[in-house]
């Protein structure tokens, strides 16, 4: 069996966030969709993480198992009746919708999990800062029209800074190990 580790980048406007939900659009559910028609058979992907609905990814992680062999009729630029992981991504990105694209895929150890082997998460929130909107900002920036006092706002986030015990922000049902984060 092997283990395929993919990087994506999504916009999620389209969709109610990563996890598969029943009868709501989500990035997994349409990434499995586009890699069973590439497989040959369902599979299930497995994200580094949940987002909401309607947020954007620009380096996500995901991983799904497969053994199945593509036959070079299915696929026109498959190599000795196997599809080489480095062609995955074109392959994934013709059964993706625009806003969802693939940009490489590894075979990694049975035992990587994107889940559970994500060491660093980063997220970048936007605000467009001006008294006229841009519709090129629309659902991937806080637009505020207002003077920002940049002084308040780095000591708001100086307050993150250190060793933090997150209990009370975290999602309801949450299994972790800790709730504490550097």
């Amino acid at each position: 069996m092997r283990n395929i580790a993919l990087f994506l980048t999504y916009l999620g406007t389209r969709y109610h966030g990563w996890q598969v939900q029943k009868n709501l659009p989500t990035v997994a559910e349409t990434l499995e969709k586009a890699a069973a028609q590439v497989v040959g058979h369902s599979v299930h992907v497995t994200g580094c993480g949940r987002t909401d609905a309607g947020v954007h990814a620009r380096v996500y992680i995901a991983n799904f198992r497969t053994d199945a062999r593509i036959p070079c009729d299915r696929i026109p630029y498959a190599i000795n009746s196997q599809l080489p992981v480095e062609r995955l991504p074109y392959a994934l990105n013709t059964h993706l919708p625009c806003d969802i694209v693939v940009t490489k895929a590894f075979e990694v150890n049975e035992n990587f999990n994107a889940i559970g082997s994500c060491v660093r998460k980063e997220y970048t929130y936007q605000i467009y800062n001006s008294r006229l909107k841009d519709p090129f900002y629309v659902d991937r920036a806080w637009f505020y029209p207002r003077h920002l006092d940049e002084a308040i706002m780095q000591a708001a986030a100086d307050q993150f800074v250190g060793t933090h015990d997150f209990a009370a922000v975290r999602s309801v049902g949450t299994d972790v190990k800790s709730t504490v984060r550097t």
